[in-house]
């Protein structure tokens, strides 16, 4: 099978200046990843402070993008791969995402707020699924050109918590729902601006009606079975930092107003790490990339375990920056590499299904921990620090990136 990456853009596809068609995904994945940005770094402390849920309610709520992921990316890859334009199906769930996200900073009851905050997660996943597959198909080189596209995302991720930085220090009324408002106004712009790109129709010729399918018989080569196995079990520690980390900047002094530009550090660095990826992959390899990430990720999860110092916890979100770039990003890059182009859509699909898998277990986990050490944080992240140094192992042990070379 040819490398899809060496083919070049189908005849259908509008092609622009490369200039400009990088600035068009640039602003794509900097709006994208803002609607995220505004609302998660706070949504546990939301969750605890402002609306008073133990460990357990706040582990099913963070629970709801992992069910999420476990069925509208792939319904979302079926049809972006075979019915409608990529570009369409994400204008439509970014503004169904936008009244979601509205609607819930309003709610306070458990099941109100685990409903609409599922229903926000299955069109909001699929929005950015379907974003990073127009990039990769639109653009021409995506080993060396996505990366610097993709740190755009970053940028987007960081700006809205300097926004709401001066919005809590300078409102006295202000309230932690005020990031799930901003983040719908967010959305409702990224569905507009999706009306805008250049035009990713589902793939004329196909080998199989089921795109989901296809995808699914990726697992069959090992490097790619290793990859999704190892993400597996590496989403099952994210819920460890993103329940848990905003839990514990507070604990430790950090001033409400301050947390989310604290945990924008790790973004900092990962745009350092995404503007030398396309040399990292030439340097260390896939292989080595990769294992770099988790090496970061099993680091940094063991400081958080100690706890201390301050400056020791909170310079630990660079490790957090790297291990997102080196290995998350990176893996997307393989995926589409390994996958032909009437399938692209569902392929990162299919990531995105087991990272959701591994995200619905880490965040049962992760609440059943804190409830039974009284919600403790050492013993909770040594258990994630435990898992991602296993993980390391079994990657460096099974990972070959001689398929992807």
């Amino acid at each position: 099978m040819s490398d899809p990456a060496s083919i070049s853009p189908p005849e259908c596809l509008s092609v622009a200046p490369p200039r400009r068609l990088h600035l068009r995904l640039s602003v794509l994945m900097f709006l994208q990843f803002a609607v995220l940005g505004a609302f998660i770094p706070l949504f546990s402390v939301h969750l605890k402070d402002g609306l008073g849920f133990g460990p357990l309610r706040l582990a099913w709520v963070y629970a709801t993008p992992a069910l999420a992921m476990l069925v509208s990316p792939l319904a979302m890859g079926q049809f972006a791969d075979r019915w409608f334009a990529a570009e369409r199906c994400q204008a439509v769930c970014a503004f169904l995402a936008g009244v979601l996200l509205w609607v819930l900073a309003d709610l306070r009851e458990p099941v109100a707020v685990f409903t609409v905050s599922l229903a926000v997660w299955l069109v909001l996943q699929p929005a950015v699924a379907l974003g990073t597959t127009i990039c990769l198909t639109h653009l021409a080189a995506p080993e060396q050109e996505f990366s610097r596209v993709r740190l755009w995302g970053t940028l987007g991720w960081v700006v809205p918590g300097w926004l709401l930085l001066g919005w809590f220090s300078y409102r006295a009324v202000s309230e932690l729902a005020d990031a799930l408002r901003l983040a719908s106004l967010l959305a409702f712009t990224l569905s507009a601006y999706a009306l805008t790109l250049p035009h990713t129709p589902p793939a004329r010729r196909v080998t199989t009606w089921l795109a989901p399918l296809a995808a699914f018989q990726l697992l069959r080569g090992r490097a790619f079975a290793v990859y999704c196995g190892c993400a597996l079990g590496v989403w099952m520690t994210i819920p460890f930092t993103s329940q848990v980390t905003p839990l514990l900047l507070k604990a430790i002094g950090i001033p409400r107003a301050w947390l989310s530009p604290t945990l924008t550090i790790a973004q900092s660095m990962e745009i350092v790490a995404l503007a030398l990826l396309p040399m990292l992959i030439l340097r260390l390899g896939v292989r080595g990339t990769m294992l770099l990430g988790l090496i970061a990720w099993t680091m940094a999860l063991t400081i958080l375990a100690l706890g201390q110092p301050v400056w020791l916890v909170v310079a630990s979100q660079t490790l957090n920056g790297l291990f997102i770039c080196c290995f998350a990003v990176a893996g997307q890059v393989f995926v589409n590499r390994k996958a032909r182009g009437d399938i692209r859509a569902s392929a990162q699909a299919l990531l995105a299904f087991t990272t959701g898998l591994g995200m619905l277990t880490g965040n049962l986990l992760v609440g059943c921990i804190r409830d039974l050490v009284d919600e403790a944080f050492p013993p909770t992240f040594a258990v994630g620090a435990a898992i991602a140094l296993v993980l390391a192992v079994v990657f460096f042990a099974g990972f070959t990136d001689d398929e992807t070379a």
